[in-house]
């Protein structure tokens, strides 16, 4: 078995001859797209035996959906139990199954959480401040259930609802979903974290729902305090999420090892947002953290990624260019400092056309400290 733990090649190198390559981790079922080197053997569809803490990972269809398969083992053996509910022998023998499908997505989802804690797992093409701000509102003014079965092609939420308004004899069903989460995670508690924290407490708060037994008594109950929760999950992911990863294109159909997809939509998206990524890990590391100063007002390499993809292309190219003119400003040698200041108050002055050309969004920060804006 493979542990991959390191890039393999470099990003540097002319020309980079990786490819996008969905590989899935033995150790915890999840599958993940990353930059191959040919020579490292691995092929789209390959089992590793786990991803190391240096890859850098992308999530993007169908590596969510994965989770699905041990949701409907789980709903499946409820309803068998519901077909025989006397047969003790089968009952032990059924729930085992659930205590297996529980043990796989708890994995699944503590690798999620983690890794994309660390940085080093991303949602490919997705706005995380736009993916936060659609939970907020589904925590607080919630969402049609209707669409969300219709969206999902499921028949989940309004069924909830149905067995909910009958138990508790309602006159009728509540046809908006809210999603609650648990106390430790309530809104006051994460409405203001930045969003990559925000979306870790998320996938924290489904687990803890995974893991807490009370929950396991059938499969309504099942269905209101876990299932409901991941679908919704996955329905803010497709909503902020540019459709290019949604792998819908037919000629991204038939992911495998025999087909060739390296020039399919899907994969050619894939592979210039992991470079991209890799470009943004390699100048956070150069730069050391400096550009982090308390009140520098700019945005920075960490923050890039989670910006929309358009202003993610056109910052990913600007800000390695501001980070030289620094290193130049820092220099005894008079001539690199006036360079690097040159270079510093001509970039503002690019960002701040761009913006108004409607090349970035408004709401994006310069990557350029206050002291080299001119005019401001």
């Amino acid at each position: 078995m493979i542990m991959l733990s390191a890039l393999s090649g470099s990003p540097d190198r002319q020309p980079d001859s990786r490819r996008v390559a969905l590989l899935k981790s033995l150790s915890t079922n999840n599958r993940f797209y990353i930059l191959v080197d040919p020579e490292s053997g691995l092929k789209n569809a390959d089992t590793i035996e786990g991803f190391g803490e240096d890859a850098v990972l992308g999530i993007a269809y169908p590596c969510l959906e994965d989770g699905l398969n041990d949701f409907a083992i789980i709903r499946s053996t409820f309803e068998t139990l519901d077909q025989f509910p006397d047969d003790e022998e089968l009952r032990s023998e059924l729930m085992e199954i659930i205590v297996d499908a529980q043990k796989k997505l708890r994995l699944r989802l503590e690798e999620l959480r983690d890794r994309i804690s660390t940085g080093q797992a991303h949602f490919l093409g997705t706005d995380l401040q736009e993916f936060r701000d659609h939970v907020l509102s589904i925590q607080s003014k919630g969402v049609p259930r209707k669409t969300l079965d219709s969206m999902m092609k499921l028949d989940v939420f309004e069924t909830v609802a149905s067995t909910e308004a009958l138990l508790n004899g309602a006159f009728a069903p509540d046809f908006i979903y809210v999603y609650e989460p648990l106390p430790v995670n309530c809104l006051e508690a994460t409405r203001d974290l930045p969003p990559r924290e925000f979306i870790t407490r998320l996938l924290d708060d489904v687990l803890e729902s995974v893991l807490d037994e009370a929950n396991y008594v059938d499969r309504h109950v099942f269905d209101r305090n876990v299932f409901q929760k991941f679908i919704a999950l996955m329905f803010v992911n497709y909503a902020t999420t540019d459709p290019v990863f949604y792998g819908t294109n037919k000629a991204d159909y038939g992911v495998s090892g025999e087909k060739d997809m390296d020039s399919t939509p899907l994969y050619v998206a894939v592979g210039k947002a992991l470079r991209l990524l890799e470009r943004v890990r390699q100048q956070e590391l150069l730069a050391g953290g400096e550009r982090r100063a308390a009140g520098s007002g700019m945005i920075t390499l960490a923050d890039l990624t989670s910006l929309p993809s358009s202003d993610q292309q056109v910052l990913g190219h600007l800000i390695p260019i501001c980070d030289a003119a620094q290193f130049l400003v820092r220099q005894e040698n008079g001539a690199a400092r006036e360079c690097g200041e040159s270079i510093l108050r001509m970039a503002h002055r690019l960002f701040t056309d761009l913006k108004a050309m409607g090349a970035l969004s408004p709401s994006v920060n310069s990557p350029v400290a206050a002291d080299y804006r001119e005019g401001e």
